[in-house]
């Protein structure tokens, strides 16, 4: 082999088949959402899954000569289960594994929910997390697979590099999008929107319309700074990391020729702050507001005043994270209790969620003084909390704010009932 030769693929269905990669050195850049990563302590390198919403049945993992220990499942917004001729899996050297693990965990503060060496956990599918790969692609086994050169993550920091954003807009980003925006659903948005600019491409409000798409040009504008973004669209805080130095701008990848037939991006209008008069709530913040669930499942927390307490009768669905990994003790450090939510169901498939957030919180709702004590009784509170999913419970819900990164708050309904009285509730 001699030289490389650069795929003018805009997707990884257009990738060649099999056989037309034999003996040759061929490199693409792609945008992706990656779905899983894996380093096994058997093995000497890692698996990066990835998918473009695209076909591409001749892949090592749609054939079943990847590594038997992949995740089997997929599933991410509206996808419950994507098919696996949409999954594509890459192959890392160690050395990238790591650096890509900890960019990853960059992007939101749920990926340390994850663990690329635990194939039970390491399937993050479900976060949307996007990316920007230059890999090789090779014959292997009658199938094709991918060799990782470089990555980098799309977040907001990078997002608003102007020399990052025109080498997405030269492979093809905006096609990207306008597949990623099909199956995007109000959870992921709202668990995109701290980390990614996801509003830049839609609008909170578009998820509940079926309006024109936006054409592809737009969707690598940036939004101005100035726009106003609903607080109701922001789900947990998350921390940004600055890329290392050598993965800078200015370095070159094997790359396509520009495609000047592309137009380029508009500049995005400023948005205007239009006042909005609310009625005035009906609901006291003075008082506990005793209210059936499908009742207090219609009220409108961008509406009900702050610290508004509702006293319910629901079912306790699931505990998110599963209960096992609500307790995290960092490597030589003391031990950390997950940010909460539990899944409040009704009978008419009514859901919402109450969460707890802050340290106070969440000592609260265990009955304890300081973090530390719960260390004796971990084992019973997992016990007692394992118990109460599927349970009927009593519970009181106060309209809290998350004060979030960019000066960005979020409404969210607080649990107000300690551990002790849910249960005794149902006993």
């Amino acid at each position: 082999m001699s030289g490389y030769t650069v795929l003018n693929s805009k997707s990884i269905s257009e990738l060649p088949d099999p056989e037309a990669l034999k003996g040759k050195l061929a490199y693409v850049n792609l945008p992706v959402v990656c779905l899983a990563l894996l380093r096994r302590p058997d093995m000497n390198f890692g698996v990066l899954m990835v998918t473009d919403f695209t076909e591409y049945a001749n892949s090592s993992y749609a054939m079943g000569s990847a590594h038997p220990r992949l995740p089997e499942s997929f599933s991410i917004g509206k996808i419950q289960a994507l098919e696996r001729t949409k999954v594509f899996a890459i192959t890392c050297s160690l050395d990238k594994v790591d650096a890509m693990w900890d960019r990853l965990c960059s992007y939101s503060s749920r990926m340390h929910h994850y663990d690329p060496s635990d194939e039970s956990r390491c399937n993050f599918s479900q976060e949307g997390v996007i990316g920007f790969i230059n890999m090789r692609v090779k014959e292997y086994n009658y199938s094709t697979e991918g060799w990782l050169s470089r990555f980098h993550i799309c977040n907001r920091e990078q997002m608003a590099k102007s020399a990052f954003k025109a080498n997405l807009r030269k492979y093809y980003f905006g096609s990207f999008m306008e597949r990623f925006l099909g199956i995007v659903d109000k959870s992921l948005y709202d668990n995109l929107l701290p980390s990614f600019p996801i509003d830049s491409y839609r609008k909170p409000e578009d998820l509940v319309s079926t309006g024109v798409k936006r054409p592809s040009d737009d969707l690598i504008t940036q939004a101005p700074k100035s726009r106003s973004i609903s607080a109701a669209q922001i789900t947990y805080q998350q921390q940004f990391t600055q890329l290392p130095a050598e993965e800078s701008d200015d370095e070159e990848l094997p790359s396509f020729a520009a495609d000047d037939a592309l137009p380029q991006p508009t500049q995005a209008p400023k948005s205007q702050i239009i006042p909005i008069t609310r009625a005035q709530s009906k609901w006291s913040r003075h008082v506990v507001n005793k209210v059936p669930f499908p009742t207090l499942c219609s009220v409108s927390l961008d509406e009900a005043p702050g610290f508004t307490t509702f006293e319910t009768t629901c079912i306790l669905g699931n505990i998110i994270p599963e209960v096992g990994k609500l307790f995290i003790r960092p490597y030589k450090r003391t031990i950390k209790i997950s940010p909460i939510r539990l899944v409040l169901v009704g009978s008419r498939d009514q859901k919402l969620f109450a969460e707890l957030h802050s340290e106070e919180d969440t000592n609260a709702f265990f009955g304890i003084s300081e973090v530390e004590e719960v260390l004796p009784k971990i084992e019973d509170t997992s016990k007692a909390l394992q118990r109460l999913v599927g349970s009927q419970v009593k519970v009181r819900l106060q309209k809290r704010l998350l004060d979030l990164d960019f000066g960005f708050q979020k409404p969210y309904w607080a649990c107000r009932t300690p551990l002790t009285s849910l249960a005794d509730s149902w006993d």
